[in-house]
């Protein structure tokens, strides 16, 4: 399973190297492909060709792509994704504030210049247009001389570019409010692309994924499937108020129900288990994840960010119990979030403990009974220096040991082959609870259930359930939290509940040590500075939000 985005030989001379669509006009990042004399003729000869290809695009979320940025910072789809959902959030803080230019985005004061958004939305793009080349290759025409058997595969394939193509076009929905709207129909050349708005997008999105949500296989694990489609319809339904005005509780509760007839019927023992070098055993409740590795998908971002990223360079048992031989001492929890956890939750997986060689240590530092070479004390829980490493709690959800305690990977070199899950039955769970109470149909009785399934694996039996009365739309909130924190979709979770920009606050939120809130506008991310110039539509979008 590990070993399924093998198929890579044309990841650099077929994907990045074929003549893309220009998706604004002049979008100069693209320049930045390597330039190669292998062109889709040359590719799409065989059926085996097809496939690294394939591969290629699902790579490209994970691994460094000097394509995006010639800053290694920026180069990693999943990482923009934790740095905007999660660390502009009450979730995680990164203390890189001026080597990663996070300062903007930890203090949600980004505007259309900020690195990270540009990063975003050229990631976005650019899975955007190797899905469009994969799918134009793919076509009836181009496929007739193969063989039935083969036209099969590549059709089937065809669909899950497709499907990566959607959950694309679901992020630009999601953090850009517009879109250049670029498909396998579109030529290949330099123009403006049609804009359009989110009622728009929303719209193709939907027919998108009902479409593969009928013609895609059911489970493949680290491929786009079937319930993979359904999960995400199911997301884009769950905040389609959001996006469209419009509430659509039904549909999301309908969509998630058949990732439950799919077969997602049993969530994973452990808890800690779904985040480990072992995950992709993890199939009874991982719907979808991006396989990594750290052979074929050596990155920075992805498992490896989150194992490493959160880890201490004063914790100095990181390889025995975390499986991590590098330790990158940026990113810490802010105490809201442990704040949500009662005594008992297994899913409260922070560090308070702070170690410093017993030559370095403070005269406040205590020494542990035996031990004359290091000092230990607890850190403090609230960030008081917000570029300080030395404050706030380390989270160790994120591990690189197998089921067995055993380190799967040198992460120095090759990055931890830790699996990310984007879709998980949890999640899928919590939709259903959240859709039934804002007004969906036919659902209220499982919320309950279903609420109760995901806490009673998190204390190990029944004295975390809850009555009827406790669950209500704010706990659903809080549980989410609690569930799926540094999985992704905290941001998104805060704005359909109306409290990402005011009305709650966090450590350092708005740049204050106690948090304030900020102008609306940052529920948004702008369109990024290159391409105003390139597609005028856009200014008057990012003068709508107020950038």
């Amino acid at each position: 399973m590990k070993n399924i985005y093998k198929y890579t030989k044309y990841l650099a001379a077929a994907a990045f190297g074929l003549v893309l669509p220009l998706l604004s006009g002049c979008v100069k990042d693209l320049d930045q492909y390597p330039h190669t004399d292998t062109t889709s003729k040359d590719v799409y000869t065989s059926v085996e060709n097809y496939e690294s290809v394939l591969s290629g695009i699902y790579t490209s979320i994970i691994v460094n792509l000097s394509s995006i940025s010639s800053d290694d910072r920026y180069q990693n789809y999943t990482r923009c994704l934790t740095m905007f959902q999660e660390c502009s959030t009450d979730t995680l803080d990164d203390v890189w504030l001026s080597g990663e230019t996070m300062t903007d985005v930890s203090f949600q004061q980004w505007n259309a210049g900020d690195p990270w958004v540009s990063a975003m939305f050229y990631h976005i793009y650019n899975i955007v247009a190797l899905a469009n080349e994969f799918i134009r290759n793919a076509s009836e025409d181009a496929i007739s001389g193969f063989s039935d058997a083969d036209k099969a595969k590549i059709r089937s394939w065809r669909d899950e570019a497709r499907g990566l193509r959607a959950l694309a076009y679901y992020h630009e929905l999601d953090f850009f409010n517009v879109a250049s709207f670029v498909t396998e129909n579109d030529g290949v050349g330099s123009y403006i692309p049609e804009t359009y708005s989110r009622k728009q997008l929303f719209g193709y999105i939907e027919s998108e994924l009902k479409e593969l949500g009928e013609s895609l296989p059911s489970r493949n694990y680290g491929h786009f499937t079937k319930s993979t489609a359904n999960a995400l319809l199911a997301r884009l339904y769950l905040n389609a108020e959001v996006y469209t005005g419009q509430a659509k509780w039904d549909e999301c509760i309908a969509a998630c129900n058949k990732v439950l007839d799919d077969g997602y019927t049993t969530l994973a023992p452990s808890y800690a288990s779904l985040f480990n070098a072992d995950n992709s055993k993890r199939t009874e409740e991982i719907i979808f994840a991006l396989a990594c590795d750290a052979e074929h998908t050596v990155a920075w971002g992805a498992g490896t960010y989150l194992a490493c990223a959160t880890r201490f360079d004063n914790y100095d048992d990181m390889l025995e119990e975390f499986g991590v031989s590098a330790y990158w001492n940026c990113l810490r929890v802010r105490p809201q979030i442990v704040d949500l956890f009662s005594d008992g939750d297994a899913r409260a997986m922070f560090g308070s403990r702070n170690r410093k060689l017993y030559a370095d240590a403070p005269d406040d530092f205590y020494e542990e009974p035996g031990d004359t070479k290091y000092k230990y004390q607890d850190r403090e829980k609230v960030i008081s220096k917000h570029d300080d490493v030395t404050t706030g709690w380390q989270m160790n959800k994120w591990t690189n040991l197998t089921d067995a305690g055993e380190v799967a990977s040198d992460t120095r070199v090759n990055g931890a082959k830790t699996d990310y899950p984007m879709f998980r039955l949890a999640d899928v769970y919590l939709m259903i609870a959240e859709a039934a109470l804002r007004g969906g149909s036919g659902a209220r009785e499982s919320a309950l259930r279903y609420v109760n399934l995901v806490r009673e694996r998190a204390f190990g039996g029944a004295t975390g359930d809850i009555s009827a009365s406790d669950l209500t739309v704010d706990f659903i909130l809080d549980e989410r939290g609690r569930e799926l924190y540094s999985e992704g979709v905290r941001r998104t979770d805060l704005i359909r509940f109306g409290k990402y920009a005011s009305g709650y606050n966090w450590n350092w939120k708005g740049g204050v040590i106690d948090g304030k809130d900020v102008d609306k506008k940052y529920c948004v991310l702008p369109i990024p500075e290159a391409e105003l110039s390139a597609n005028p539509g856009f200014k008057a979008c990012n003068a709508e939000l107020g950038y």
